[in-house]
Parts: C-alpha cells; sequence; structure tokens
C-alpha cells in the first residue's frame, strides 16, 4: 500500500485512498467501531492536500483538521459532527495497527490525545458559519433543507428562493466568508526542486577550461587592452572588428561583405557579452578593460560564473526584435524568458528536455499575463524571429558549455512534440543542464531564496518518501541519495525501517530503490537484497508481496493495478 504521493499522482492517490477506506471502515468495524466513509476520505484528503503523506501525522496535522480544515471545507450538520473524531480515532488505530506510521509520526497515543483535546475546537468553529469556505456554506444550507445537491434544477429552485426572501441564511456569514475569499486567493504551491549531484572543482576547473566562449571572451578582452575607439553608439569600428574576427575565426561569412560592425553577428555578441559581464566598457568613446577583470582572466571558474550570469541580460544582441523594433511574442523579452529557461532545466534534474517545451512555458506566461489566449494571435514572421532568438540564446549557453544540446531524430514522440508546439514541424532539439550548468543555475536559486536541495538533505525523511522523490531523478542521484540516507541511519536500522516499508511496498520503482537502499545497509540482508531484485516478489491480491512458508505453493497473482478500470 503507498502511502506517499507528488502533486501530480492523482490516479494513484484517488485509487490508494478509496483502497484505505475500505480497509480503515473495515478495521474498524471489527472492534465495535462505527465509522462514516466518507470522513475516513475527507481526512485522507487532507494530509494529501497538506503534503501528499498519508502516513506522516503530528498533533500539529490533528489540530489543524479538527479545527481548520474540517469545518471549512467539509458539509456537517449537527448530527455528522461527532462522527469526525471518531473517523481520525480509526484512522491513527489502523495505521498504528498496521506499523505505517512514517518515522516522524508522533506516537499513536498523541494523536489518540489531540483528537479528544481538538474535538471543542472543532464545535466551536462549526458554529460559527463564518468558518466555511464559500462551497462549503452553500452546501450547508441545501442540506438543512434537504435539497439534493445532484439535482442542478433542485439547486437552481433553492438559491433562487433565497434570492427572493423565501429561505433565511446568515448573510452576514456570507459577506465575510466573499470578502476573505477575494482578499485571500489561493496560490499553487510550486513542486519542489529535485536535489542534484554538484561537480568537484577538478571537473568545473575543466569544464571552465573546455568552454569555447570562455576563450573567446578572454581573447577578446585581452585584444582591447588598453582601448579601441568606438562610435557614439557603442559599435566597434568596422576595421577593429574585422581585425577581431580575424583573430579569433568568427563571422567567416561576414567578414569580407561586411558595411558596418554590425553586420559581424558573432563580433556583435562578443561585444555585448563582455560588456554584461563586466569585463570591458565604454570611457570617453574608448572601449577599454575594467580594472579588476585583468586577474579575472585567470580564475577560470569565476570567469564562467560571470560570464553566465550575463547571458540574461544580453537582450536583443542575440538577434534583434522585428523589422518594427517591438521585442519577440508580445513583450516577453529574452531576459524575462531566460529564468524560465533555467528553471525548467534545473528542475529537470539534468534530463534532456525539449525546446519545444519552453516555447510552451512562455507562451504560457504571456497568455497569463494578458489575461487571455494571444499567442495564436502571434503571425508567421513573429514565430520565427522569437524562435530564431531562443535558438542564438541557446548556441551561446553550449558554447560557454552550460547546456548540451541534441536532436531527436528517431521521430519518437513526434506526436507528443506536435501537440506541445501547436505546429506540424516542431523544433526537435533536447536540451539539458550540464554538470557546471547545475551549479551555476542552482547559485543562482540559492542567491534569490529558492531552497535547492543537494543530495543527502533528504537523510532525516522516512524511506517511502525518499523512494518516492527519487523515482523522479536520475540513476547516479537516486543512488547518492539513498547512499547517503543509509549513512545517515546507520546500517541496522536502516534495515528495519527499509523491510518494513518493502513489507506493503507495492510499486515496482519504488521496490526496486529501497532493495538498491537495503543492499547498502552492510547487513546480512543485503543478500537477500540482491537476490530479491534479481528475481521479482509474488504478487498477492494487493500487490504486496507474499511471504511463503515451508511446504507452501506460491500463487501468481495479478498486481492490483492491473486490476483497475
Amino acid at each position: 500500500m503507498r502511502l506517499v504521493f507528488g502533486p501530480d499522482d492523482l490516479e494513484e492517490y484517488a485509487d490508494a485512498r478509496d483502497r484505505l477506506r475500505l480497509h480503515i471502515v473495515a478495521w474498524a468495524r471489527r472492534r465495535g467501531m462505527e465509522v462514516e466513509p466518507s470522513l475516513v476520505a475527507a481526512a485522507l484528503d487532507h494530509k494529501h492536500g497538506v503534503d501528499g503523506r498519508l502516513g506522516h501525522w503530528t498533533r500539529a496535522h490533528v489540530a489543524d483538521a479538527l479545527a481548520v480544515w474540517f469545518p471549512r471545507t467539509v458539509a456537517l450538520l449537527e448530527d455528522d459532527r461527532d462522527a469526525v473524531p471518531i473517523a481520525l480515532h480509526a484512522l491513527i488505530g489502523f495505521l498504528a495497527d498496521n506499523d505505517w506510521f512514517d518515522s516522524r509520526s508522533a506516537p499513536a497515543a498523541e494523536l489518540h490525545t489531540q483528537v479528544t483535546d481538538s474535538t471543542p475546537a472543532l464545535h466551536d468553529a462549526l458554529d460559527d458559519e463564518r468558518n466555511h469556505d464559500l462551497g462549503t456554506f452553500w452546501a450547508v444550507q441545501m442540506l438543512r433543507h434537504g435539497v439534493r445537491t445532484a439535482d442542478p434544477a433542485a439547486v437552481g429552485q433553492f438559491l433562487t428562493r433565497v434570492h427572493d426572501g423565501e429561505l433565511a441564511v446568515d448573510r452576514a456569514a456570507l459577506d465575510e466568508i466573499t470578502r476573505r475569499q477575494q482578499v485571500e486567493p489561493v496560490e499553487p504551491t510550486p513542486a519542489p526542486l529535485p536535489p542534484v549531484l554538484l561537480p568537484g572543482a577538478a571537473q568545473m576547473l575543466a569544464a571552465a577550461d573546455s568552454s569555447v566562449a570562455l576563450a573567446r571572451l578572454r581573447a577578446f578582452t585581452r585584444w582591447v587592452r588598453a582601448g579601441r575607439a568606438v562610435t557614439r553608439e557603442g559599435r566597434l569600428l568596422l576595421v577593429d572588428a574585422r581585425s577581431v574576427a580575424d583573430a579569433l575565426d568568427l563571422d567567416h561569412f561576414s567578414r569580407d561583405r561586411a558595411r558596418t560592425s554590425d553586420d559581424l553577428p558573432e563580433i556583435t555578441l562578443l561585444l555585448a557579452w563582455a560588456r554584461q559581464a563586466r569585463l570591458v566598457r565604454i570611457v570617453k568613446g574608448r572601449l577599454v578593460q575594467v580594472k579588476n577583470a585583468a586577474p579575472l582572466l585567470s580564475r577560470p571558474i569565476e570567469l564562467w560564473r560571470r560570464a553566465f550570469e550575463a547571458i540574461g541580460g544580453i537582450g536583443e544582441h542575440f538577434g534583434g526584435s522585428n523589422v518594427f523594433g517591438a521585442p519577440s511574442l508580445f513583450g516577453m523579452g529574452l531576459g524575462e524568458a531566460f529564468p524560465i529557461l533555467l528553471q525548467q532545466l534545473y528542475a529537470a534534474g539534468g534530463d534532456p528536455t525539449p525546446v519545444e517545451l519552453f516555447h510552451r512555458l512562455v507562451r504560457d506566461t504571456v497568455n497569463d499575463r494578458m489575461g487571455c489566449v494571444v499567442d495564436d494571435l502571434a503571425g508567421d514572421v513573429e514565430q520565427r524571429l522569437w524562435r530564431r532568438d531562443v535558438t542564438a540564446l541557446l548556441d551561446a549557453l553550449e558554447l560557454l558549455g552550460a547546456v548540451h544540446l541534441e536532436e531527436r531524430l528517431d521521430g519518437e514522440n513526434h506526436a507528443d512534440l506536435v501537440e506541445l508546439a501547436g505546429r506540424d514541424v516542431p523544433d526537435p532539439t533536447l536540451m539539458s543542464l550540464t554538470p557546471v550548468g547545475l551549479w551555476a543555475v542552482r547559485e543562482m536559486l540559492t542567491e534569490r531564496g529558492v531552497h535547492a536541495p543537494l543530495v543527502g538533505e533528504l537523510a532525516d525523511e522516512d524511506i517511502e518518501y525518499v523512494c518516492v522523490r527519487c523515482s523522479r531523478l536520475r540513476t547516479e542521484v537516486a543512488e547518492a541519495e539513498l547512499t547517503a540516507w543509509v549513512r545517515a541511519r546507520g546500517g541496522r536500522a536502516a534495515a528495519q525501517e527499509i523491510l518494513r516499508f518493502l513489507a506493503r511496498a507495492e510499486d515496482p520503482t519504488h521496490r526496486g530503490l529501497a532493495l538498491f537502499a537495503l543492499s547498502r545497509t552492510g547487513t546480512p540482508a543485503r543478500d537477500g537484497a540482491r537476490h530479491r531484485r534479481e528475481r521479482p516478489p509474488v504478487a498477492g491480491p494487493s500487490g504486496a508481496r507474499r511471504a511463503i512458508g515451508p511446504g507452501a505453493r506460491p500463487r501468481l497473482e495479478c498486481d492490483a493495478r492491473a486490476r483497475r478500470p
């Protein structure tokens, strides 16, 4: 039985909730307790909404459920109130009886005590209708008047009678609820970022030394030396632009035909990049080195990071806007889109991501800003200009060594890309952060106050939570995280917790990760773990592994998920 769920595991949670509800109600009835199944499901919904961890309960969770969540979100009449603490007592008792509380939960006795202590707060909150949310308020009114909420005609007739004054409701409470929900909009909780493995100093130094863009920036800065004349617009003179292009072997096809330095796009970008990175600046009509740039040129990692941070400010020098001078894609310039790109790549944890997903995220951002779907109004020229700018941005990141670009040429998932892009010929490019790119983005996120965890920060968590989080990570990151978890626990304690989890674990991926962790405990169980990884477990009706005693005949039964409609 799975007890930990991510924000996207809605189908898996619904299946687990229904099964848990049946188990808890049956467990309670065997002990002479009459439990309302819908209230058990509501308690599970509360915990799923809090953190997705159905087996992790503290006294604060119980107090919040009774004093705040049930009164606000569950429609209860006077006769239903006493059933709420009974449902929570049953939930706590069932989890304790099966040893399904995680390692960070409060003892069951303390949780039962908290249910008793918080029951008066439940009644007090239910007595004041202002504690409901808007949907619960109207649901309670309809229950009081015997209105079938599944009947639209009956609901409509009820609301008409309320509007005409035939039925009385607490108008003051309704006004307060409406005001509160308008003032306190519900903000979506961002998904937690995955833990990452950062490169060592030697790997980062090698990446900086092999960076093509860094070599060009260093050479350009040294070429400037004491100074080079520039135009009033801050452009290089054509003769100087051709000279540095020849020295750095750039702009091969434009060098001879250029009429101004703007006709040399690689040199134009390099100049803008060096200025944004504060390696050079313009003083009294001359381009000169920044004083503190000279020692920076011999510190590759610091120079690399400064060049990386400067990319977001290069702006139109990646390729310009459009012929009318307006920025690409309805005001979403690359400076604004760059953080979206970095967040997306970092959340992928180094896995390849379609560039079309970035385009979609930017379009959704523009649509949200405008309050309507406006991206479909973009003409073909506008779309091509935007994609040209993004391609130039990604090329610069690849030259720096921050991202790796590849193309999916086998046609796999082509239909998904077409749907994502909204065009028949989507961009097949996949992008991913390199190790040094992961390091740089994490530094930027941390400086902005965003929590970006490292491998090992899950060491205090329950094993199931770690396995669920690791199931979305790259193999090497997941194995490093589980190894750190075992090391923090100690071999014997880790093995005991893993074995308790394996007794109910059904998901093959989660079981495999737990068995890997078990193999790292250094206990006799690791040999059994290796054997079980090689041979899949025998599954019972719930998908859990059955113990096969001496002389027993193994039964091969379907996994629980195969029986889902």
